[in-house]
Parts: structure tokens; sequence; C-alpha cells
């Protein structure tokens, strides 16, 4: 098994595409939370630390002509499949860096509006983090949007013994790394089958759901002397000293207590006056295991008349699979919330018809008087896969989206284009 600083190298990250990291979704809902965001109807530029195979910014280039985009990862093996795919489709403004943090951050001359990076920080040695923390702090523009997606407790405690037991088995097995993280796991759960979680049932259904994900993406998940949940405001503390501000989350829905806390909850939460009190009481409100948040170096916070006018301006178009007009079923990590017709139908049917702004919407008669319900409703449904904001900048993608397109189909990837909202939507099997 390769390794570097701990972490797995002999075989490539598998490719996950995650809408919450592209330009378009993060400007939208850093204006949805009433700061100014990076303009990207002008020349911008963005980085995604521990990008692996690059489909996140193969998508945004390919979606985003406005943009340019560095992708940066220690794996040469994930890179080469990202360097060759960006040069199937022809995309001049994506480029992939073969590095760690800390060279990176030496060689780097690039100033960036969006710096991203999923699936990296609870994975990574200590130092590396340090590492990630200097860039951003260095690299990122006044203004810019930091995005950092970590696991977190008390979600995330109940896996860090079975991790550890991964870990260490998996040093005692012959093979490569998913070799051993296979073996490793039939040990775990001929445990489970043993007995040895009865008293922990929920422990004992996450084992089991494990077995059923690729080898290889386990791999990277388990295999790691640095694998660390950390609670939310300790990671805010270290962002503050690197000069971010928390703006909230990359989830749509998590920036909703009213529908992301239990009712009964929120007189509580309401009650603390520390913001950092607030995060874990959320945290803890919805047995959060792994969080996606949404940073800005010196933001602008804007005036109420001022935030409606950049969010008048956002513009929405329902993506395939969207709800019938009516009434919506959102189911969230607190249960099914029942979205009612009266508010979801309008919208609905509106969006139905063809894109259409805030500003547009909010002259729809169920909305004339309620911009606070448009607005919950619209990131509702933008958390529910059911609508997405527009590209501001109108420009024709076409050449490269069916490029990419065709390479997406041809590697069996369950993805597809919406180029004017400049992200990609995962297919169902039937499609």
């Amino acid at each position: 098994m390769n390794t570097h600083d701990g972490y797995v190298m002999d075989v490539a990250y598998p490719p996950h595409f995650h809408k919450e990291i592209q330009p378009v979704w993060l400007a939208s809902l850093a204006q949805f939370l009433g700061t100014a965001a990076p303009d990207i109807t002008r020349p911008y530029s963005c980085c995604e630390l521990g990008c692996g195979m690059g489909i996140n910014l193969l998508v945004a280039a390919a979606t985003n002509p406005l943009g340019q985009f560095v992708g940066v990862d220690a794996n040469d093996k994930a890179l080469a499949v990202a360097r060759a795919a960006a040069k199937a489709v022809g995309l001049t403004n994506v480029h992939f860096v073969h590095a760690d943090f800390a060279h990176f951050a030496q060689s780097n001359n690039l100033f960036f509006d969006f710096i991203v990076s999923h699936g990296v920080w609870s994975w990574i040695a200590p130092n590396q983090q340090k590492n990630i923390l200097q860039l951003v702090a260095k690299f990122l523009k006044p203004k810019g949007l930091f995005y950092l997606h970590y696991m977190c407790h008390p979600g995330a405690t109940p896996m860090v013994p079975i991790q550890a037991l991964l870990n260490d088995l998996a040093k005692q097995l012959p093979g490569t790394s998913e070799q051993k993280l296979s073996a490793a796991l039939d040990f775990v759960c001929q445990l489970d089958l043993a007995g040895a979680f009865v008293d922990q049932p929920q422990l004992s259904d996450k084992i089991r759901a494990l077995k059923q994900k690729p080898p290889g993406y386990l791999a990277h998940d388990f295999l790691t002397d640095h694998w660390a949940p950390q609670h939310s405001v300790d990671i805010h503390r270290l962002l503050a000293q690197a000069g971010m501000t928390l703006l909230g989350s990359a989830n749509a829905l998590e920036n909703l207590d009213n529908l992301s806390v239990p009712g009964a909850m929120q007189p509580l939460l309401s009650s603390l006056a520390s913001p950092a009190l607030r995060e874990r009481v959320k945290d803890l409100a919805r047995n959060q295991h792994q969080r996606s948040d949404l940073f800005q170096r010196a933001p602008t916070p804007l005036g109420q008349q001022d935030a409606l006018r950049q969010v008048d301006a956002l513009r929405f178009q329902a993506l395939p699979k969207a709800s019938l007009p009516g009434a919506v079923t959102f189911r969230t990590p607190i249960g099914e919330i029942q979205g009612p017709s009266e508010v979801f139908a309008p919208l609905l049917e509106r969006l139905a018809e063809g894109p259409a702004t805030f500003a547009e919407l909010r002259q729809l008669p169920a909305f004339s008087e309620a911009l606070g319900t448009l607005s919950q409703s619209l990131q509702m449904l933008m958390w529910n896969g059911d609508i997405h904001p527009q590209r501001p900048d109108g420009l024709d993608t076409s050449e490269h989206v069916s490029r990419l397109a065709a390479w997406i189909e041809r590697n069996q990837l369950k993805l597809q284009i919406a180029a004017d909202c400049g992200t990609a939507v995962h297919r169902l099997d039937d499609d």
C-alpha cells in the first residue's frame, strides 16, 4: 500500500461530482446570505485543493467560459485522468497541478475568487491542514469564497473506533489498498454478525451500508492515519485566524434553521447569544456527521435594499426530474417536511414554463407580500435538486459541453450536464 503523509496513494479516488462547489452555486448562496459575492459576470478564478480525477473542475470549465480553474492533487494517477479528459474535451481554461499543498503554496503565484476543498480536510495530516489554511490566507482574494467540507461531531463520532480498526487491520494484510480494505471490512462485518455491536444498532447499520460502496472509495475514506472528525466551532476558530468569516453552509437547507432544526429546539437555539454556541447546538440537533461550510474573506454585508437588488437578478430554471407542481415532500435529516401546495405549486408551475428571475417570481400572488417565504422556498428547491440558479453570462458553451458529455458517457458516469446553470446533475439508473 503506497501512502503519502499517511494518506492512500496507490488507488485514485473515484470521481464524485458535488454541485455545492461549483461557482454559480456558491455565488448564489452567498447572495442569499446577504453578502456581495465574487462577480461571475466577469473573468474569475477558482482553485480546488484535492481535485482527484477532476470531474468537478471539468464540468466547471466546460460550462463556465469566464472562469479559469486550477486543480491541485498529490496523486499523479488521478491527475493523468483529469489531464487526458481536459485534452479530449479541448478545455484550455483548466489546469491540473501535481503537488502537495506545501509545494503548491511555494510555487503558486495566482490569486483566486473561489477556493474549494471537498473530502480532504478530515483525512489528511495536521501539517497538511495548516498548509490549506496558509493557502487560503495567502491566495484568496478579498470577497473571495472558501468552501470547506469536513467530518464533524457528533454524527461521525461513532465511526472513530471502526476506522481505527479498519486501518490497523489493513496494515497487517497483504495486497493493494482496495484488497486490504475489503478484507478488513469483511472482518468487521463478521464482528457485527457475532454481536459486537448489538447495543449500537445504528453503528451496525452503518457498517453494513459500507459493503455497498466501492472499495476504492472506502480505501480513501478509511485507510488514512489521520481520520479525524472535529467540532465545527474549532474549525471556525482556525479559519477566523486565517482571516475568514463564516457565512453559512453550502448546503442550502442548513442555512434555514426553522427547517433544519427540530421545532421544539428553535426557541432554545434563539436564546443563545453566541454564534459559536448556536453552531454547536445545531450540530447536536442534526446529529451532524459532516459539514460543507462557506467562508468569505473580507465580506461586505449588504443593506436590505442592496441585498434584494442582487437576489432579484438571480435567474432560476427547473432541472430534469423536478418535482411536479403541487405539494413537495422534503426528506431532511430531521425527518420529512411537507412543502404546502399553495407555496410550491405556483413556483414549480412558473418554472416549468421556463427560467425566471427572483424579481419575476416575487410578482406571483403567493409571494407579493412574502419575500422571505419565496427566498426560503427557492433554497429548499435548490437543495432538493428541483431547480438551480443560471449562469449570469449567457455565453455559448455548446461545443465543450457536447464533448464533455461524450466523455462522461464513454466513462459511464451518471451525470447530465446542465450547461445554463454551470453544473451537472446526477442521473438515476432508469434515465
